[in-house]
């Protein structure tokens, strides 16, 4: 055969082929090429640790009390009242793990003792605390010495130690060993006076609240894909700095001075407030929080009366200090700043703006918590942030919380005592209803407004994303202690707008001189807001609340006596106050949802 007789076979041979396969598939589906496969109702999630804590009085039974437990949110007190030597009493505290994860835990017993005199530490020294592994009742004083003494009050409160360790593992798990428990674990913490001791404790008193915490963090339980490797070098969580009143500016070098800064201790906090009471402006210069900041600090003279160290705000007007930078709190939280203005010489005639800020120009706040705070002061204007506001400043994505704050015939705010002419936004802000802002001995003529104090006509004012619930006890100025005196200078977004205008002969606040923009804006009202006054006997309206008393009608009057004007109802529903006499204050505005729970 010829060599192109050849390569005319191979080609007929390949197209016979072709043709065979063709006619094989002919009539197929081609199932492996139109088919496919579908998983539906897959859940792609991270595991969960969850650590919840509980308590339970110590002088019930944990075995039959199972229904009692408490959440942690209602924090344990110890009936310490009237000690005597060998006296117990005691909490059971339980530890649940009610999430996902296996977790390694510890517990620390944080003690914050108010002195109530130069002696008090002499009977933290002779009060023992005890832990034991397993809630128990405690039946007997022979009880106590199953237990672990962890120490004495008084070394726990000059360095919190814990003595329960263990391992959760999460409802279901299987336990491996006898340190791993699944689901919870019961303890009790006890206090015990010592026995034999003499007369000289006789009379003496400390008081301390006892900060119980849990820290927690994974443990090397579960396997990721191959091992448990991951889990195994997991830290605890480290506590929130705690104050020793001391101030630190060495991060700050004036010769080379930096536009951003980060602060991660109270000491660094209070060192910012020194250099801006200073006369440092730090102008452009942006702070970033790295820590939760804990302000709390004792002070253990006995005049103190039991209060703590004040901290001084970070602008101090008295020094011609302002703030003008931006401070980023970094979603972290600054607790129990405490701020007493006669600690630092603020008394009627001498004034000074409070604050975690005293005083802000063109300045930026965000990203923060507040919480736990007090701030009082007589000759001045305060808030939980900046006492007193010029120019153009932010203010976004705060919450406060659990916190007091009062002045004397000064401005009072939520977020500003005092604002200036400037512009002012607010933004992503809540006040939660555990907050209380109001007037020092029920004082009148004090502007109190849930976000600001009081406001200069012709400033801007923006509200976005707002939420008001805050408590205002602004009694004088509110109720009918003077008849001309009803609805002034107190309004759940501001308190003064000293512009008014009169509308079918009654004065109103007159928000045309002012720019104010409302948008999603909450306001809540609670039962406090039900104002009851009494003219007992004659008497000019006298408010009708347990614990006060005022100009003479003694807080246990006898109310039943009275035969006029008694427990006469004067509902607070202000959005925005007005200025001096006769003005009564906006209840709705655009932009403002209004809720009632006093109704």
């Amino acid at each position: 055969m010829t060599k192109a007789k050849k390569s005319i076979a191979s080609l007929i041979a390949n197209i016979i082929a072709i043709i065979l396969c063709a006619s094989l598939l002919t009539g197929s589906t081609f199932a492996w090429f139109t088919d496919e496969a579908e998983s539906t109702g897959n859940i792609i999630a991270s595991g969960a640790l969850d650590v919840n804590a509980y308590w339970l009085e110590g002088t019930e039974n944990p075995d039959t009390e199972q229904d009692n437990w408490i959440k942690f949110e209602d924090a344990p007190v110890f009936n310490c009242d009237n000690l005597e030597p060998g006296y117990v009493t005691a909490k059971h505290v339980k530890i649940a793990n009610e999430g996902s994860l296996a977790f390694k835990y510890k517990m620390l017993i944080i003690p914050a003792p108010v002195l109530v005199d130069e002696n008090a530490l002499n009977l933290a020294d002779v009060i023992d605390v005890y832990y034991m592994p397993v809630a128990k009742q405690l039946v007997n004083r022979a009880d106590i010495e199953d237990g672990i003494l962890v120490g004495t009050l008084a070394e726990l409160i000059a360095d919190p130690d814990g003595a329960a360790y263990g391992i959760l593992l999460p409802e279901g798990a299987t336990a491996n060993n006898a340190n791993e428990v699944v689901g919870s674990v019961s303890v009790t913490i006890a206090l015990k006076m010592k026995e034999g001791l003499g007369n000289e404790y006789q009379g003496l008193s400390v008081g301390s609240s006892f900060s119980i915490k849990i820290l927690a963090t994974q443990y090397a339980y579960e396997e990721d894909s191959f091992d448990n490797i991951y889990d195994e070098n997991a830290a605890y969580p480290v506590l929130p700095d705690t104050w020793d009143g001391s101030a630190d500016t060495s991060w700050y070098d004036p010769t080379n001075p930096q536009t951003e800064y980060e602060i991660g201790t109270a000491e660094q906090l209070a060192g910012l407030s020194e250099l801006v009471s200073g006369d440092t402006t730090f102008s452009g210069v942006t702070f970033t929080l790295t820590a939760d900041i804990n302000l709390y600090s004792e002070d253990t003279t006995p005049s103190a009366d039991g209060d703590p160290l004040t901290f001084r705000p970070i602008g101090d007007i008295s020094k011609d200090g302002t703030f003008e930078g931006v401070f980023d709190g970094n979603g972290k939280t600054i607790s129990n700043i405490y701020q007493n203005g006669w600690d630092l010489g603020y008394e009627w005639g001498v004034y000074g703006s409070y604050g975690l800020f005293g005083n802000v120009n063109n300045a930026t706040i965000k990203n923060l918590t507040l919480t736990g705070g007090e701030s009082y002061i007589e000759g001045g204007d305060t808030s939980f942030v900046a006492g007193s506001a010029t120019g153009t400043c932010v203010f976004e994505n705060i919450t406060i919380k659990d916190s007091i704050s009062a002045t004397y015939n000064n401005g009072n705010g939520g977020i500003i005592g005092w604002s200036g002419a400037g512009n002012y936004t607010f933004k992503n802000i809540t006040i939660a209803e555990d907050c209380v802002l109001g007037g020092l001995w029920g004082s009148f003529d004090s502007s109190i407004g849930g976000v600001v104090g009081q406001a200069e006509p012709g400033a801007t004012y923006n509200f976005e994303n707002v939420d008001i619930a805050c408590r205002l006890d602004v009694y004088n100025d509110v109720t009918a202690s003077y008849d001309y005196y009803n609805y002034r200078m107190c309004g759940m977004l501001i308190g003064r707008l000293e512009e008014t205008t009169t509308i079918d002969g009654t004065n109103y606040p007159d928000t045309s001189k002012y720019n104010i923009t409302c948008d999603n804006v909450t306001v809540t009202y609670g039962e406090w807001a039900n104002y009851h006054y009494c003219r007992a006997e004659g008497a000019r309206g006298k408010r009708v609340e347990a614990g006060y008393s005022y100009d003479g009608i003694a807080a246990d009057y006898d109310h039943s006596v009275c035969t006029k004007h008694h427990l006469e109802l004067l509902a607070f529903d202000q959005i925005f106050g007005g200025d001096q006499y006769g003005v009564k204050g906006l209840p709705s505005y655009d932009g403002v949802n209004v809720i009632y729970n006093n109704k």
